[in-house]
């Protein structure tokens, strides 16, 4: 598992260039979306979607430097204002994975996939769960699933990496 643990710190540092702004740009597209909510109270509107904005960059920066539970505060309070955003338990799931509970990284990451089933590295992260949970199976699958998603989107190294990974979970 240590192994697979490293791998998994260069993944997500990989990831995280493309996940933190993915999920901001969503947000704010998000924003422009309803227009019906922000004239009633536009003020508030902004504020709330600026501090959500605001925590779930500072979780993936704290992610990013392995400062985790710091990064599980940051996105329970994105949670806390909007409890359907998958980013926020991507996020609260991986961090939850980088201290080795795994069974709560699992639950998170189980939710950020039934909120938004293209998130890839909700599946590379519930995969590595999977497997620190001794479900190999299911962490092959999660990895492959992860793995597929990755060449589309056009991210060659990481579905090499998810692979890889996969190779040496079957040789383990």
């Amino acid at each position: 598992m240590k192994g697979l643990k490293g791998l998994a710190s260069v993944m997500v540092l990989l990831g995280l260039t493309v996940c933190a702004p993915r999920a901001n740009a969503e947000i704010q597209l998000k924003q422009y979306k309803s227009p019906v909510q922000s004239q009633i109270k536009p003020n508030q509107s902004v504020d709330n979607n600026q501090n959500r904005n605001s925590k779930l960059e500072q979780g993936f920066k704290f992610f990013k430097s392995e400062k985790y539970r710091e990064a599980i505060s940051a996105f329970n309070q994105v949670i806390q204002v909007e409890p359907n955003n998958p980013y926020a338990y991507l996020g609260r799931g991986a961090s939850y994975f980088g201290l080795n509970d795994y069974q709560k990284a699992k639950t998170d990451l189980d939710k950020s996939i039934s909120i938004d089933s293209s998130l890839s590295y909700a599946y590379l992260f519930r995969g590595l769960s999977n497997y620190g949970l001794g479900s190999k199976q299911e962490a092959i699958s999660d990895l492959q699933i992860a793995a597929n998603m990755f060449e589309k989107e056009g991210e060659k190294e990481m579905a090499q990496k998810s692979l890889d990974t996969i190779e040496k979970i079957r040789n383990a």
